[in-house]
């Protein structure tokens, strides 16, 4: 089976879906820390005179990172595993336990893409309404459903903004597309626009490409990475390859994502990353299809 190109190209082209896109900083302000964290009634804690040793021997068995420190029923700061591993055991935790000054406490109001900053900084920080400490969020909480949603828009957008510009690319001769595809790929296309023909389905033919077929075309067309910047190759592949895997587990919720400093790490970078390019990619497109002037 080959692509009938006079099928898809005769359907509408819908070269505009980035017009419709949210800019990243409100869709960061949209989810919050007091959305992703971890009620303070729920916080692991110990009170500041507890033996490092027993606060230890919980921690490790609850396999925590971090122990909230209180003293008379608040909290007073925060102490980390791997202090504790190297303290006496006798010792009081207060004698490694860190103050909430240096930006241990932010807003219940700071946007997800601040929290993420200090994560990958404090690795815990703690979640202030008014005058009292509402939670805590560690790296842990970054696999909740709303801080899913945000990677998920973050990608979605650019899955949007990238097959815009392959149209702006290939106009009226996407059929041209196919070369960059593997014979699998282009297998799977050709299924799903025959029976979508069969049907009631209509598009062009980018909008049956997949995110991972879409970064392919970019791979294979150094003019279109171009008008991302100058992206070679090897530095795309180094990119976008770790966005295609991100976006899979993003889409299966119950899979861990986040279990790890390096999880976290790499999380912020790849979310960074794509960002970076939904905004590249705007800015090309809007040079593509400029504002109408004012009559």
């Amino acid at each position: 089976m080959s692509i009938d190109h006079k099928a898809t190209t005769a359907l509408p082209t819908r070269s505009r879906s980035w017009e419709n896109l949210v800019p990243h900083i409100d869709l960061g302000r949209g989810i919050r820390a007091r959305h992703i964290q971890l009620d303070i009634e729920r916080a692991p804690k110990a009170d500041l005179y507890t033996k490092a040793g027993n606060v230890l021997k919980l921690m490790q068995a609850n396999r925590w990172d971090n122990i909230a420190v209180t003293s008379k029923g608040r909290i007073v700061g925060y102490a980390k595993r791997t202090q504790l591993m190297r303290a006496e055991a006798d010792q009081p935790i207060r004698n490694v336990t860190h103050s909430l000054a240096g930006g241990s406490v932010i807003s219940g109001d700071t946007p997800i893409t601040d929290v993420m900053e200090w994560i990958a900084k404090q690795r815990v920080v703690f979640v202030l309404e008014g005058r009292e400490i509402t939670g805590a969020v560690t790296i842990w909480d970054f696999n909740k459903q709303p801080a899913r949603a945000y990677y998920y828009l973050v990608l979605a957008g650019l899955e949007i903004a990238l097959a815009d510009l392959v149209r702006w690319r290939y106009g009226k001769n996407q059929s041209n597309l196919i070369a960059h595809l593997g014979s699998r790929d282009t297998a799977e296309l050709e299924e799903r626009m025959a029976r979508d023909r069969a049907g009631s389905g209509h598009g062009d033919i980018v909008s049956y490409l997949n995110f991972k077929h879409l970064l392919r075309v970019f791979e294979k067309d150094r003019a279109l990475r171009m008008e991302l910047g100058k992206y070679e190759t090897a530095k795309w592949n180094s990119m976008s390859k770790p966005l295609g895997e991100l976006r899979n587990e993003v889409m299966h919720p119950v899979k861990t994502l986040v279990g790890s400093v390096e999880d976290m790490e790499t999380l912020t970078r790849d979310i960074g990353n794509a960002t970076e390019l939904v905004n590249r990619a705007i800015i090309a497109l809007r040079k593509k299809y400029p504002a109408p002037k004012p009559a």
